[in-house]
């Protein structure tokens, strides 16, 4: 039996609770939107578990549809600095800082070796630092089921951008761009 892409229930709860907080009132619309029998999963998957893509996705869904893409993105990069307070991310994030110091492109590379904390076979994350002042991650053997459910490429290039953000860049940029047909995503990143 092959697996399903999955997240970590702790993380797709945090990060959809985030949106209470950019915008009051959007997390009950969200909810609504859900069926409940995927409801009940997202509700009662212990934090340290994987959601199943068939009721993560809901979640995406959701958001986009509640909040639009722009605010979607928007709120998923802002939620970034409240998500590495967690426990699932708390030590791998304050180990990088104390290794690498927020310095362009230092923790832009841990994001292949920390994306396992919170998806599971959705892709493959791969780091190429290019310049002094660029780099890039690539999201390479994209699942279908991202494209199924365009969320989770918003998410991603949100999740680029927050940690992006967790490094101060001097006149930092990020190019995010789709390419369906070769199953893959790039975050191209740009400082001085």
């Amino acid at each position: 039996m092959t697996r399903r892409p999955a997240a970590r229930a702790s993380a797709a709860r945090d990060n959809v609770a985030f949106v209470e907080v950019y915008r009051p009132g959007a997390l009950a619309e969200i909810r609504a939107l859900i069926p409940p029998e995927s409801l009940a999963a997202i509700d009662g998957t212990p934090g340290f578990s994987w959601l199943e893509f068939e009721h993560d996705h809901w979640l995406m869904d959701g958001t986009l549809a509640v909040l639009g893409r722009e605010d979607a993105i928007a709120c998923w990069r802002r939620s970034i600095g409240q998500l590495v307070e967690k426990p699932l991310l708390r030590n791998f994030v304050e180990g990088c800082l104390r290794l690498f110091g927020a310095s362009p492109g230092k923790i832009l590379k841990m994001i292949p070796k920390g994306w396992t904390l919170a998806y599971r076979d959705f892709c493959t994350p791969a780091f190429d630092l290019l310049s002094e002042h660029s780099a890039e991650v690539r999201f390479e053997n994209i699942a279908p089921e991202a494209f199924e459910s365009e969320g989770y490429l918003h998410c991603w290039h949100a999740i680029c951008l927050g940690v992006f953000d967790l490094e101060k860049p001097k006149d930092g940029e990020v190019e995010f761009t789709i390419e369906r047909n070769r199953s893959l995503a790039t975050a191209r990143f740009g400082w001085r």
